[in-house]
């Protein structure tokens, strides 16, 4: 048998399972294990791994041919399906094959829009493999790395600034670099710190970034047809400029899709001396747009109180828990966006988050007893429910994360 080294993550690692299957709230491993998925794929899977409606749909449209169906009609009906959906300003769609190229293609609409060439974005975010938001890792991949410059060159970092979030300094440093800027770039909810009190800052930063002609750009792969079917656009009174999305919206098959406002598309895609590439092999093509409108006909008509009081369900719970025993955890979130944090004191950002929290031998412990638990734990700590979920699947979870907690403390000391 040939040798190999597969270097994607999450793979060739003895301590994780090989998962073959899944179904619902679960994953099912080659030896036959069921685990909850805490993590729902990710935050792609709101409606549960392998729902029906979905593998329908998959079916019948890849047995029409998946890719070189060009103009094809399954597009232009999810368009129309985005349309109800999504705020009315972001009526210009660019369709790609993953968050990081959506970002990638929304930050080259920046540029090519405001004429002027350097990005913010902010400590503790993240938009994918990117190499123009790749200043600094948000913490993501361990302890002592603050950069990740190699195999990017110099001067791409160059016209990147990197913002604190959450964070007065935030706004001296745009104003100071507000000629220079064309976008800022900010996941509404942040995956390292999702928290339900940033609509303040949100607007504040639309606001500078208005009066500095710098535009907006909202990173919702996370968040889009989660805080709400048009994402956080309509949850809040927020009007970006540009906005990217995913994960839900492929219902378990890559996408990414970028969409912006009528002037945005008229100072690029509008206007006769500039040329703007959005091509793609696989961008639009039929057997994603035939997943995605199946996943938009779901939610279309799903009752986002479900999930949103599951989510509060498992904080709440887990906070009580986590006093009542004297643990030095706390759950933090907002709707079914969901993170548990190893520290019980508050914090405004992931910097802040980073200095509080117990040592990492400690959460890999927590994330560990939790697998021996029979709950696979996301890798990045977020923490979804889903429509797949029930109250009981909820309770159940809470009390595997508290018996982990408990656990993780006393195999440490």
């Amino acid at each position: 048998m040939s040798s190999y080294q597969l270097h994607n993550a999450g793979y060739g690692t003895d301590s994780q399972p090989v998962i073959v299957r899944g179904e619902g709230a679960y994953l099912y491993s080659d030896n036959g294990r069921r685990l909850f998925d805490a993590g729902l794929g990710a935050g792609s899977q709101i409606l549960g791994h392998a729902h029906p409606a979905v593998v329908a749909a998959v079916q019948r449209q890849i047995a029409d041919g998946s890719i070189y169906l060009y103009n094809n009609p399954q597009i232009h009906d999810l368009c129309q399906r985005l349309a109800t959906l999504l705020p009315a300003p972001q009526c210009h769609y660019v369709f790609s094959n993953s968050g990081t190229e959506a970002t990638l293609r929304a930050l080259r609409l920046a540029r090519a829009a405001a004429g002027r060439q350097r990005i913010a974005c902010f400590h503790g975010g993240w938009h994918g493999m990117n190499e123009w938001t790749l200043l600094d890792d948000g913490g993501r991949f361990g302890a002592g790395i603050t950069t990740l410059p190699d195999g990017i060159p110099q001067p791409v970092l160059d016209f990147s600034l990197l913002l604190p979030y959450n964070d007065e300094r935030a706004f001296e440093l745009i104003t100071a670099h507000g000629q220079e800027l064309a976008a800022v770039i900010i996941e509404p909810v942040q995956g390292s710190n999702p928290r339900a009190d940033i609509l303040h800052f949100l607007q504040r930063l639309e606001a500078e970034c208005r009066r500095l002609g710098i535009l907006v750009i909202h990173d919702e792969i996370i968040t889009g047809f989660r805080l709400a079917p048009g994402g956080a656009g309509q949850y809040w009174p927020l009007q970006p400029d540009i906005v990217t999305w995913g994960k839900i919206l492929g219902g378990g098959l890559p996408i990414g899709l970028t969409s912006c406002t009528d002037e945005v598309a008229a100072r690029t895609f509008g206007d006769r001396h500039k040329r703007i590439l959005t091509g793609g092999t696989f961008s639009a093509n039929p057997l994603v747009a035939a997943a995605s409108s199946a996943v938009l006909s779901q939610l279309a008509s799903a009752d986002y109180r479900h999930i949103d009081q599951l989510g509060e369900r498992f904080r709440n719970q887990l906070n009580q828990g986590f006093k009542q025993q004297g643990l030095p955890f706390s759950a933090i979130g907002i709707g079914s966006f969901n993170r548990v944090a190893f520290t019980a004191s508050s914090f405004r950002n992931r910097a802040e988050r980073d200095a509080l929290e117990l040592p990492a031998a400690t959460q890999s412990r927590f994330r560990q007893q939790l697998l021996e638990l029979g709950v696979l734990w996301p890798t990045n700590g977020i923490v979804f429910t889903g429509f797949c979920h029930q109250q009981a699947d909820i309770d159940w979870l809470c009390q595997q994360v508290l018996a982990a907690a408990a656990g993780c403390l006393i195999s440490g000391a």
